[in-house]
C-alpha cells in the first residue's frame, strides 16, 4: 500500500515540475513578446512601415507611439504583447533582426570607407596602390588628384570638399564590388 502512495507522490511531483517548467517557458515567451512590443513602439516610422504587421497590432503600435504617460505606455505595451501572443510573431521578429543586421552591415561599410579615406590622405601614393590592388576598376588618376586636394585642404584648414569626393568615390568602388559579388 505504501508503495502505491509513493508512486502517486512521485507522479504528482513529476507532473507538478512539468507544469512549472511550462509555466516558466510561457513567462519567458510572454516577456520576449513584451520586449518585441516595446521595440515596435520605439522603432522609427520608416522601419515600422517596412514591417507587415497585422492591422490590430499596427493600430496598437501607432497608438502606443502617441502615448506620453509612462503608466499608459506600459499598459499599451502589455496590450501589444497580448496581441502578439495571438499571432505568429516569428516573421515580425525575423524582419526586425534583418533590419538590425542591415544597419550593422551599413555601419561596417561606412567605417571601412572612412578607414580607406583616412589611409589615403595619410599615406598618399602607397595607399592609392593598395586601393588599386583591392579595386582594380578604380581610376588611379582621379584618386591621386582627390588625395592631393584633400591633403592640401587639411594643411590649409579649408572645408573638406576633396575629402568628401574621395569618400564618395570609395563608396562607389565598394558598391561596384558588392554588386559583382552578389
Amino acid at each position: 500500500m505504501q508503495d502505491e502512495f509513493d508512486d502517486l507522490d512521485a507522479a504528482a511531483e513529476e507532473e507538478g515540475s512539468g507544469r512549472r517548467r511550462n509555466h516558466a517557458k510561457m513567462k519567458r515567451a510572454s516577456a520576449e513578446l513584451l520586449e518585441l512590443g516595446r521595440e515596435l513602439v520605439l522603432l522609427p516610422q520608416e522601419g515600422l512601415d517596412r514591417l507587415a504587421l497585422p492591422e490590430p497590432v499596427a493600430e496598437a503600435v501607432r497608438l502606443g507611439r502617441r502615448i506620453d504617460a509612462h503608466g499608459a505606455l506600459k499598459r499599451q505595451i502589455k496590450y501589444i504583447g497580448k496581441l502578439l501572443r495571438q499571432i505568429d510573431a516569428g516573421p515580425i521578429r525575423d524582419a526586425l533582426d534583418a533590419m538590425r543586421n542591415h544597419g550593422a552591415a551599413a555601419a561596417r561599410r561606412q567605417h571601412r570607407i572612412e578607414r580607406w579615406r583616412n589611409r589615403l590622405i595619410a599615406e598618399g601614393d602607397e595607399a592609392v596602390d593598395a586601393l588599386m590592388e583591392e579595386f582594380p576598376s578604380a581610376d588611379r588618376q582621379l584618386l591621386r588628384k582627390l588625395v592631393r586636394g584633400a591633403r592640401e585642404e587639411r594643411a590649409r584648414a579649408k572645408p573638406p570638399r576633396h575629402a568628401r569626393q574621395l569618400f564618395q568615390e570609395i563608396r562607389r568602388l565598394l558598391a561596384e564590388v558588392e554588386e559583382c559579388s552578389e
